[in-house]
C-alpha cells in the first residue's frame, strides 16, 4: 500500500504503526500521533478507567495503559480483538468485541465509570453516529474527557451519486457538524486540533519525488519504520496541534462532559 492511499480514500482503515512491513509511513505516524497526544493530555489527570473505542489491533490501548490504572479496548471486529489480545497481554487492559450500532456499550462498561474515552476515525463509519456519541457520553463520568477524530469533509472524495468514494465511510463531517453532535450529547468542545504538518510534508515529498528532485521517499527507507523512528516521526511531524487545523486530513477534538449544574 502506498502512502498516497492515506489521503485518497482507498486504503484500509486498520493498521499497526509498528508493523515494519506496512509501507504507509505518514498514515502510521498520524495514527500513533493521535494516541501520543491523548496520553500526554490525560497523563496528569486523575483517571482510573479509560475506554479506547475502535481499538483495532490494540496499539493505542497499550499506549494508554502506560498512564491509566485500567483500559478497556472496544472493537466490532472479533478478528481485531483476538489479534489485540495476542499482541498485548497487559494486566490492566481488557479487550471486548462490541458493535456500537448493534450493542449497548453500557452493558459492558458501567455508566459514568470512565474518566476518558478515546475514539479515533470511528464515527464516520456508522449509520447512526449520534447514537454512538450518546453512548460514549453515557459511559463518561461528569467532567470526563472525550478525545476523538473524524476525516475532514473538505478532503473526502465523492462519487457521481454524491456518496463517499471510501465505501466504509457512511458520514461526512465538518468541525461544526461534529461539534453540534457532540454538544447535543451533553459535552462541550474545548479544543479543536489537526495534523497539518504531516499532510504538508507528505504532499511536498510527493511533489519533489514526482518532479525528480529526490530519488527516494521516506516511506522507502526501512530505518524509518523502526519503532523508535515511527515514534519520533509521530511526535515531530504528526502530533496534533491547534495550528492550521484546516490543513489536516482529520478533525480532532477534545470535549468534556458537562458536570452538575
Amino acid at each position: 500500500m502506498s502512502s498516497y492511499s492515506a489521503y485518497s480514500g482507498t486504503g484500509s482503515d486498520q493498521l499497526d504503526p509498528f508493523d515494519s512491513k506496512d509501507s504507509n509511513l505518514w498514515r502510521k505516524a498520524e495514527y500513533l500521533g493521535r494516541y501520543l497526544f491523548a496520553a500526554d493530555f490525560l497523563r496528569h489527570r486523575a483517571i482510573g478507567l479509560a475506554a479506547d473505542i475502535s481499538c483495532g489491533l490494540g496499539y493505542g490501548s497499550a499506549e494508554l495503559a502506560s498512564i491509566f490504572e485500567k483500559v478497556v479496548g472496544i472493537d466490532s471486529s472479533q478478528r481485531m480483538i483476538d489479534q489485540a489480545m495476542n499482541r498485548y497481554k497487559l494486566p490492566n487492559v481488557r479487550f471486548i468485541c462490541l458493535d456500537l450500532e448493534e450493542d449497548d456499550l453500557c452493558s459492558r462498561i458501567p455508566p459514568e465509570s470512565c474518566g476518558a474515552v478515546v475514539s479515533f476515525e470511528t464515527l464516520e463509519h456508522l449509520n447512526d453516529p449520534g447514537g454512538a456519541a450518546d453512548q460514549l457520553s453515557r459511559i463518561l463520568m461528569p467532567e470526563g474527557f472525550l478525545i476523538c477524530s473524524v476525516p475532514n469533509v473538505i478532503y473526502e472524495a465523492g462519487d457521481d451519486a454524491g456518496l463517499p468514494k471510501n465505501r466504509s465511510h457512511k458520514q461526512w463531517f465538518s468541525f461544526p457538524s461534529l461539534s453540534r453532535m457532540v454538544e447535543g450529547c451533553g459535552m462541550r468542545v474545548i479544543y479543536r486540533l489537526g495534523q497539518s504538518r504531516s499532510r504538508a510534508l507528505f504532499r511536498r515529498e510527493q511533489q519533489l519525488f514526482n518532479a525528480g528532485r529526490i530519488e527516494h521517499r521516506l516511506t522507502e527507507e526501512q530505518t524509518m519504520h523502526s519503532p523508535v523512528m515511527i515514534r519520533w516521526l509521530s511526535y515531530v511531524a504528526a502530533y496534533p496541534t491547534v495550528e492550521d487545523v484546516d490543513g489536516s486530513y482529520s478533525i480532532i477534538i477534545v470535549a468534556q462532559k458537562r458536570g452538575p449544574e
